[in-house]
């Protein structure tokens, strides 16, 4: 209550309790006093006498205005005329009461209370407003994915700068231009705008589309605004996922390579179980796949075997490293086989070791052919020691060609050189002979000597 007159401020409280306020009130006679009130706390109503020593009601007035306080201004007084009064409610006064007519005190309280009370809910209604535009156009500048607004042709209306930045276009190349346009399939475009046009969304729809340098793998979503049974345009969110497809089709490469090698791939956890068992491995072992995941490794291990595979394991998970191995495993059949072992970690986007891989491969071939190999090294090796028994000198007879062996026994040289070598004797007559034997034969007809 900005009053000096103590009376009047008693017959306007009186006023205000039989209207069944519950009045708290402050009554100040000077414009500081009525400034400092105001910043001390809230107030629901101001009261204001028009005349009072040093100042009227247009500087308290003034002074409220000043603070930007939205509070009831009431000039209540007895020496105000209408002019003044129109004055008053056009410099922003809320209303006026005569003191000798205090009865529309309360109703003129009450009246501007719900009043001040609405324009305080406006305002937050409005400033709610301004703020959820804000933050949906604070959520479309900056989603980290793609989003724009098309018209009911594909004309893209808007586009924040993630789109722009994922296609590379700047804005006077992309807005204004027909999103059909940027399909590497037009007919995709189409089918898509045409979906919408039937008021059915576009969920996660994968497809390509034109960069400015190159073509991007994206997937795409999308629904239409309708009024009433206008199609006002549609909203379309777009995600770039060609790292994803790249790493989705590297990692299918990479699986149909483990899926279909001839050596046996085994993914284990770290305790040994089974997680992963390809078709090398039901062709080594024998085992589906079926029969073979969540059981652990052991059961591949011969029961005669004094091999401790979970050492190895534990040397991998502590960060050691193991050297490639051979082993044998146990089939399915009951039968054991040779193998080649080379065990690594498996580690998680972090490096932490979450299970162990294990390439087996099948050596009974090899094997085998090792064996030949070692059985035909043997076999040479003592063929090349009786051929060494033929070097050196060798006791021949000059009369009937016999040789001496080392028992001392005369051989015929057929005899001792099959004995030690490989070779083999056919008999024939050389020309020499033959010229010989022909001279001897002929001289024999004729009775030569």
């Amino acid at each position: 209550m900005v009053e000096d007159s103590e009376d009047d401020t008693y017959f306007a409280l009186a006023e205000l309790k039989r209207g069944d306020f519950f009045v708290e009130h402050e009554r100040v006679q000077t414009l500081e006093g009525f400034a400092t009130a105001l910043d001390r706390q809230v107030w629901d109503v101001v009261l204001c006498d028009h005349l009072m020593p040093g100042f009227t009601s247009f500087h308290a007035l003034d002074l409220l205005k000043n603070r930007q306080y939205d509070i009831p201004f009431i000039i209540v007084s007895g020496m105000i005329g209408e002019e003044v009064a129109v004055q008053a409610m056009k410099a922003g006064a809320n209303d006026y009461v005569v003191k000798g007519s205090l009865g529309r005190l309360v109703p003129s309280i009450e009246r501007e209370v719900r009043e001040a009370a609405n324009r305080r809910t406006g305002r937050q209604a409005e400033k709610a407003l301004r703020r959820s535009q804000y933050d949906l156009q604070d959520f479309f500048d900056n989603a980290p994915f793609g989003l724009h607004w098309a018209g009911p042709d594909g004309t893209i209306l808007r586009a924040n700068a993630a789109e722009l930045q994922m296609l590379g276009y700047e804005p006077e190349d992309y807005l204004g231009r027909n999103f059909l346009e940027f399909f590497d399939d037009p007919q995709t475009g189409e089918t898509l705008l045409q979906r919408l046009r039937e008021r059915q969304p576009v969920e996660d729809y994968e497809t390509q589309l034109r960069a400015k340098h190159g073509v991007k793998e994206v997937a795409l979503d999308a629904n239409g605004l309708w009024d009433e049974s206008n199609f006002v345009r549609s909203r379309w969110f777009v995600r770039d996922i060609t790292d994803r497809k790249k790493y989705e089709r590297s990692a299918a490469f990479l699986g149909s390579i483990v899926k279909h090698s001839d050596d046996a791939i085994i993914g284990t956890d770290r305790e040994g179980r089974i997680l992963s068992w390809n078709e090398g491995a039901s062709r080594i072992y024998g085992y589906s796949q079926a029969e073979a995941l969540g059981r652990s490794v052991l059961f591949l291990v011969p029961p005669s075997s004094s091999e401790d595979p979970m050492e190895n394991y534990r040397r991998i998970l502590a960060g050691r490293t193991v050297e490639p191995q051979e082993s044998v495993r146990l089939r399915k059949d009951g039968k054991t086989i040779p193998v080649s072992l080379t065990r690594s970690p498996v580690r998680d986007s972090e490096e932490r070791i979450i299970g162990i891989a294990a390439i087996e491969r099948d050596i009974t071939r090899e094997r085998r052919e090792q064996d030949e190999r070692l059985f035909l090294i043997q076999d040479l090796s003592r063929a090349l020691s009786n051929v060494k028994t033929l070097r050196g000198l060798l006791p021949i007879c000059a009369t009937c060609k016999k040789i001496r062996d080392d028992q001392g026994y005369w051989t015929k040289l057929e005899s001792y050189i099959s004995d030690h070598t490989q070779a083999a004797f056919t008999h024939g007559i050389c020309p020499e002979c033959q010229s010989q034997a022909q001279a001897e034969f002929a001289n024999s007809i004729q009775g030569k000597p």
